[in-house]
């Protein structure tokens, strides 16, 4: 017998996981194949595939909607510890972000995360300009 639904073992055991709301967001954006279904083979092997696929798409319409309520300043600081274990840097992360919307997506939502990532990657281009790498820090 289950103690938890597929959306909840999901949002607690995977997303838990993972550091960073953008990089939650990231995460399910992997899972997604391009043609509106997401490939978790342990969740749909526990809960079968459509309980699988309903509770990825959930959550990641749950995590989108989050994004586009938080302030960019808050976001900007979720961006070095949300592509901590991805190996990238800041902007090549919220490059690869923007491929990785949720389908479909109405045009105006795509707009709004557009516009987000947007702004988010030239602050992040602008901090990195600011502190150039080897530069001495103020002290």
């Amino acid at each position: 017998m289950r103690l938890k639904s597929a959306l909840e073992d999901f949002e607690a055991n995977t997303l838990g996981a993972v550091l960073g709301l953008l990089g939650r967001l990231s995460y399910i954006g992997r899972l997604h194949d391009g043609k509106g279904s997401y490939d978790h083979w342990g969740l749909a092997r526990v809960y079968g595939d459509d309980a699988a696929q309903s509770a990825i798409r959930a959550s990641h319409r749950a995590l989108l909607s989050e994004v586009l309520k938080k302030p960019l300043a808050v976001l900007l600081k979720d961006v070095p510890a949300s592509c901590a274990n991805e190996h990238l840097k800041e902007s090549e992360f919220l490059a690869a972000l923007a491929q990785s919307s949720p389908k479909p997506l109405s045009p105006a939502a795509r707009a709004h995360l557009g516009s987000v990532l947007s702004a988010l990657s030239a602050l992040v281009e602008n901090r990195e300009n600011a502190n150039p790498r080897g530069a001495s820090q103020p002290r």
